[in-house]
C-alpha cells in the first residue's frame, strides 16, 4: 500500500483518473486495482467509496425488485 504522506492529486491526475473510469470494462478492472491500494491514497479511498456506493445502491435496487415481485404475487392470488 502507498505511503500515508502522499501529496494531494493534481487536477490533471484526477482528470485522467475520471477518464479511465469512464471507459467500459477497463473501469471495472481499474476500480478493483486502485481499491486494493495501488496508487495515491486519495484515489484508493475514492475507489473504495465508489465500490461501496455501488453495492449499497445495488442492494436497494434488488430489495425494491423483490418487494415489487412479492407484491405482484400477492395480488395474483
Amino acid at each position: 500500500m502507498s505511503d500515508y504522506n502522499d501529496p494531494p492529486m493534481s487536477t490533471g491526475a484526477w482528470f485522467l483518473t475520471l477518464l479511465v473510469l469512464a471507459l467500459p470494462i477497463i473501469n471495472l478492472i481499474m476500480y478493483i486495482i486502485w481499491a486494493c491500494g495501488v496508487g495515491n491514497r486519495s484515489r484508493v479511498t475514492f475507489c473504495r467509496a465508489a465500490i461501496l456506493w455501488t453495492v449499497v445502491i445495488a442492494a436497494i435496487y434488488f430489495g425494491l425488485i423483490a418487494l415489487g415481485i412479492g407484491a405482484n404475487l400477492g395480488v395474483q392470488r
